[in-house]
C-alpha cells in the first residue's frame, strides 16, 4: 500500500505540480489515491473498446462466435467506463470541495497569524488579490475534476500507444513526439499568461475593480450620484479595465509562433503514421483498430479542458504556499507580560516610509490607571494604539502589557452579522445582554425587527443598518464584553467621533466607571473629555512631549494648555453665536 501511494503521488506530481499535489493529498489522502487509480482505469477502457472492435469486425461475417465475443468485450468496456464515470463524478465533487477548503484554510492561517503591517504590504495585497481573481474563475472547485480528466486522457493515450505499437514500434513514438511538442508550446504560452495575470494583470485590474466599486458599492455610490460623477467615473473605469486587459492580451500573444509550429508537427506526425497504415495493413479490422489508435493518441497531447484549470491550480498552490511560508517567517510577536504597561525606547516606521512615526517613546502606565493620550493629527496617537494592541510591532524597543487588551479603534469593523454576533461572537446570551446594557445600547432592540437576530446591514432581507452613534454603542459593548471575559486593558481611540454631546457624556461616564477596575487608555481630540483622566500625555514629533494631570498641564502652560484653551474658546464662540 505504501508503494501504491508513493507511485500515485509521483504520477500526480508530474501531472499537477508539487504544490498542487501537496494540497490534493492534504485534502483527501487515501480517498484521493484511490480516485487516481479509478481515473486511470476509466482511461484504459477506450483502448479495450478499440481492441474489442477489431475482434468484432474480424469475426464478421464468417466467425459468429468471435464476433459475439468482440461485441461482449466492447459492451463490457463501455459499461465499465460508465460505472467508473458515475463513481468519479461524485468523488471529484467531494474532493474539489475539500481542496477549496484546504486553500482557504492555508490562506486564513497564514494571514491570521501574522502582523497587520504585513497584510497591508503591497506585496501581500497583490498576492491576496491574485488569489481572489483565481477564485472568481472557478471558486477553487475545479482542480480534482480537471485532474481526473487529465489522468483519464493520459491513460487513454497510453492504451492507444500500446495498441499502435502492435503495428510498428516507431508509430507511437512519432505520435508521442508530435503531441508532446504541441503540449510544450501550448503550456509555455498559457503558463506565461498565468504568471502575467498573477503579477501585472492583477495590479492593473485592481484599479479597475476599485473604480467599479465606487459606482456600485455603498457608501461611495451615494456621493458619486450626489455630485454627478458618473460621467467622469464610467469612462475612467472603462479605460482602466481595457488597459488592464491589454496587458493580458499582449502577454497571451507572445509564444503563438511556437504553438503554430508545434501544430504543424502534429499534422506531419498524423500524415506519416496514417500513410504507413494505409500502405501496409490489408484487413478492415486492422485499418479500423490502428486508425482509432492514431486518433486516440491525441490524449497524449494538451488536454485543454483539464490542463488550463490545472495550470491555474498550480499557480494557486504556488501563491498560497509562498504566501503562507513568507508570512510564517514573521509571526506576531509573543506578548511580554508585566504588572504595568511599559514602553521602552519604542521606534516605529510604516513600510515604504523613511520618517519615524514614533521616535523613542518611553512610557509606564500602572495597573488600574486612567490614561489619556492627546496630540495633533499625525502625531502618532493611533500608531501607538496599534502597537499597544499588538497589531504592529516596533522596529526597536520593547513593549510589555499586563494582560489581554480590549479596544475600540477609529475604524472598527461593522460585521454584516446579527446584533448578537456583532457583540459576542459565540458568547452566551446573558453575557452579550449585559455588555450591551453597560454600553447603553439596549434601546437598539426596539428598532430591530428580529431583535438580537437582526442582521446589521440594509443589504440583507429584513436587515437594518445603524447610525454612527448606534454602531459606536455596539463597538463599545464588544469591548466591554472582552473586559468582562478577562481583558485587563481597555483602549478607546476616538470613541466619540460619531456621537452627539449627550451620548458622548454618557460614553465617558461609563468609561470612568471602569477606571480603577482595569487600565484604561483614551485617545481623543476633544480635550474636554479627557480632563478627568488620572493622567494625560501629549504626543508630539513621535515622542511624549508632556505628561501629567489636567491641572498640572494647564499650570505648565505648554502644548496641552494651548490646545485646551483654543478648543474652549471655539466652544464658547459657538455657544455665543447660537445665543
Amino acid at each position: 500500500m505504501t508503494y501504491f501511494a508513493r507511485w500515485t503521488g509521483a504520477a500526480v506530481k508530474r501531472l499537477g505540480g508539487a504544490g498542487t499535489t501537496a494540497l490534493l493529498w492534504q485534502a483527501g489522502r487515501w480517498r484521493f489515491a484511490v480516485f487516481c487509480v479509478l481515473a486511470v482505469l476509466q482511461g484504459l477502457t477506450p483502448a479495450t473498446a478499440i481492441a474489442a472492435s477489431g475482434v468484432l469486425i474480424s469475426g464478421l461475417p464468417t466467425d459468429p462466435a468471435r464476433a459475439t465475443l468482440g461485441l461482449a468485450l466492447f459492451g463490457a468496456s463501455l459499461l465499465t467506463g460508465t460505472v467508473l464515470a458515475a463513481i468519479l463524478d461524485h468523488q471529484a465533487a467531494v474532493l474539489d470541495g475539500r481542496v477549496a477548503r484546504t486553500i482557504h484554510d492555508t490562506v486564513a492561517h497564514a494571514t491570521l497569524r501574522t502582523d497587520v503591517e504585513l497584510l497591508v504590504d503591497p506585496r501581500t495585497t497583490g498576492e491576496l488579490g491574485a488569489l481572489a481573481e483565481f477564485e472568481r474563475v472557478d471558486g477553487f472547485v475545479g482542480t480534482v475534476t480537471a485532474l481526473r480528466e487529465l489522468l483519464r486522457q493520459r491513460a487513454t493515450g497510453v492504451g492507444a500507444a500500446v495498441v499502435l505499437a502492435t503495428f510498428a514500434w516507431w508509430a507511437p513514438l512519432v505520435m508521442f513526439l508530435g503531441w508532446r511538442g504541441l503540449s510544450f508550446g501550448v503550456r509555455r504560452w498559457l503558463d506565461h499568461g498565468m504568471n502575467l495575470g498573477a503579477r501585472q494583470g492583477e495590479q492593473a485590474l485592481r484599479r479597475a475593480r476599485y473604480l467599479r466599486g465606487l459606482a456600485v458599492d455603498s457608501p461611495a455610490a451615494k456621493e458619486v450620484r450626489v455630485f454627478g460623477l458618473a460621467g467622469w467615473l464610467v469612462p475612467l473605469y472603462r479605460d482602466s479595465y481595457l488597459a488592464a486587459l491589454e496587458v493580458l492580451w499582449e502577454g497571451r500573444r507572445l509564444g503563438m509562433r511556437t504553438v503554430l509550429a508545434a501544430t504543424g508537427g502534429v499534422v506531419l506526425a498524423h500524415l506519416i503514421v496514417l500513410t504507413a497504415i494505409a500502405q501496409t495493413t490489408t484487413t478492415p479490422a486492422e485499418i479500423v483498430v490502428y486508425a482509432q489508435a492514431v486518433l486516440s493518441t491525441s490524449a497524449l497531447g494538451y488536454v485543454f479542458g483539464a490542463e488550463v484549470p490545472l495550470a491555474r491550480a498550480r499557480k494557486v498552490a504556488k501563491l498560497a504556499r509562498a504566501l503562507a511560508d513568507r508570512l510564517a517567517t514573521s509571526p506576531p510577536p509573543a506578548k511580554k507580560t508585566a504588572n504595568a504597561i511599559e514602553l521602552k525606547n519604542v521606534h516605529f516606521t510604516y513600510p515604504g516610509r523613511d520618517d519615524e512615526v514614533l521616535a523613542g517613546v518611553n512610557l509606564t502606565v500602572p495597573k488600574g490607571q486612567s490614561l489619556a493620550i492627546v496630540g495633533e493629527n499625525g502625531a502618532g496617537k493611533s500608531t501607538l494604539v496599534h502597537l499597544l494592541c499588538g497589531t504592529y510591532r516596533p522596529q526597536r524597543g520593547e513593549i510589555a502589557m499586563p494582560g489581554e487588551v480590549s479596544a475600540i479603534v477609529q475604524r472598527f469593523t461593522r460585521f454584516e452579522l446579527s446584533l448578537r454576533d456583532n457583540i459576542g461572537f459565540g458568547a452566551g446570551d446573558e453575557t452579550v445582554h449585559r455588555a450591551l446594557e453597560r454600553a447603553g445600547g439596549l434601546s437598539l432592540l426596539d428598532d430591530l425587527p428580529h431583535g438580537w437576530d437582526t442582521v446589521l446591514s440594509s443589504s440583507h432581507p429584513d436587515g437594518r443598518d445603524l447610525s454612527g452613534g448606534q454602531w459606536q454603542k455596539v463597538a463599545l459593548a464588544r469591548a466591554l464584553l472582552a473586559v468582562e471575559t478577562g481583558a485587563e486593558v481597555l483602549i478607546m481611540d476616538e470613541p466619540s467621533a460619531n456621537l452627539d454631546v449627550l451620548a458622548e457624556e454618557e460614553l465617558f461616564a461609563r468609561f470612568s466607571e471602569l477606571a480603577g477596575e482595569i487600565t484604561t487608555i483614551l485617545v481623543s481630540h476633544r480635550l474636554a473629555s479627557v480632563r478627568h483622566a488620572d493622567r494625560i500625555v501629549v504626543i508630539a514629533d513621535g515622542r511624549i512631549a508632556e505628561d501629567g494631570t489636567h491641572a498640572e498641564l494647564m499650570a505648565a502652560n505648554g502644548r496641552y494648555a494651548a490646545m485646551y484653551s483654543l478648543q474652549a474658546e471655539r466652544f464658547a464662540e459657538k455657544e455665543w453665536s447660537h445665543a
